[in-house]
């Protein structure tokens, strides 16, 4: 059963929600600027809050607020792979789910939703899910191309593409679909959300690198940096917007055709980039590269720029190298955010931009026509750009 409201969480009828066990799948961007509180701690006064799940140790904000309701991390660090226990959902009536999205498909929060609602149809689980909405901040804008299951990892769901312009909610429709789920799903409109009228959507940033406003029409593009050695900036305060590397010093990639897009202007930096914590690395490392600055009189496809600098940066420097494979993989890890063979033989082999550019174009228009389905807020289309 599905359904789609648009009366607030708190104002729901369900008595599942008022006097069953509740168990609240959130982070720290589930605040209310209205309430001056977090969702979970209307059902601690309520009394049936059972637990508190929230994604990984290094959320924002610590939301174990009281000894007595269980807490429980899913991960220990962002972006790994989330696994949902049959303890974890012991005693509970109801799971509420409200978390921030990107809208790219690398970003957490969708392979969140994706486990737990694997994970409730494979255990035969029938408990409602209250997923409350939220303004996509990365808006109706498509990129990309869909992951084909051959790539599939814990990174991304297969058919969505790089940036998908949907919400949260969407998604969610879009899997809850896809998998066949049987278990009562309950969207709660974004409209009814006190905290999309009140505060922007990256307010509370969704994660310690998305803390600018331009950081969410970047990601698409810059993410995949992180499956080479080139670095994007993460930890530096401007996350996704700058990319380096200590090789790209002395490097004009900008004499590359290439290079160039009229949504941006690209500005030559150097940033240092902090010690990573799971590495004996002493000393921060110097990268040189660019920051890229969105242009006010131009669209920008961040996915298709960011294939050619990665192909720029490949033929300019024999030192630029893909990460290793993963244990129990069979791709290298850029190859899986890529998650499309002409994509890969683009950056890679030297494949031709312009194939790989209408390839992109056609995969567009096919997801903005196969998500006309899914869209739960029909006078909001999608769109790409031309």
């Amino acid at each position: 059963m599905f359904s789609f409201r648009t009366t607030n969480l708190y104002a729901q009828e369900d008595l599942v929600l008022s006097k069953g066990k509740v168990s609240v799948i959130c982070n720290q961007t589930a605040w209310s600027p209205q309430r001056g509180e977090y969702m979970h701690q209307e059902f601690i006064r309520r009394g049936n809050l059972k637990r508190v799940m929230v994604p990984f140790a290094d959320s924002l904000y610590n939301l174990q607020s009281n000894s007595n309701i269980e807490f429980k991390y899913l991960s220990s660090e962002p972006n790994r792979a989330v696994a949902f226990e049959s303890a974890d959902f012991k005693d509970t009536d109801a799971i509420v789910f409200e978390m921030q999205d990107v809208g790219s498909r690398y970003f957490s929060v969708p392979n969140i939703v994706m486990a737990l609602f694997s994970f409730l149809e494979e255990n035969g689980g029938d408990i409602p899910v209250y997923l409350v909405d939220r303004i996509n901040p990365a808006g109706r804008q498509v990129e990309g191309t869909a992951l084909t299951a051959g790539y599939r990892s814990h990174i991304g769901i297969e058919g969505l593409p790089h940036r998908y312009g949907l919400t949260i909610g969407e998604v969610a429709n879009y899997i809850y679909t896809k998998i066949g789920c049987r278990f009562p799903l309950h969207i709660i409109s974004y409209k009814a959300t006190s905290s999309n009228k009140l505060i922007m959507p990256w307010s509370i940033p969704p994660s310690e690198n998305f803390s600018r406003y331009f950081t969410f029409s970047l990601f698409s593009g810059q993410y995949l940096w992180k499956g080479t050695n080139v670095s994007c900036a993460e930890g530096t305060g401007m996350a996704y917007e700058m990319f380096g590397a200590p090789f790209l010093k002395d490097k004009e990639l900008d004499s590359n055709p290439l290079f160039k897009d009229s949504g941006v202007f690209a500005r030559r930096i150097s940033f240092t980039e902090p010690a990573q914590k799971e590495s004996k690395q002493a000393e921060e490392t110097v990268n040189y590269g660019y920051q890229l600055l969105l242009s006010p009189d131009f669209q920008y496809n961040a996915l298709a720029h960011n294939l050619r600098l990665m192909r720029c940066v490949k033929d300019a420097c024999p030192e630029f190298v893909p990460l290793q494979k993963e244990e129990a993989s069979e791709h290298q890890l850029l190859e899986q955010l890529l998650g499309d063979k002409q994509l890969i033989n683009f950056v890679l082999s030297g494949a031709d931009w312009e194939q790989t550019k209408e390839h992109i174009k056609l995969e567009e228009q096919r997801w903005i026509k196969k998500a006309k389905k899914l869209l739960l807020y029909p006078t909001e289309p999608l769109f790409r750009i031309k």
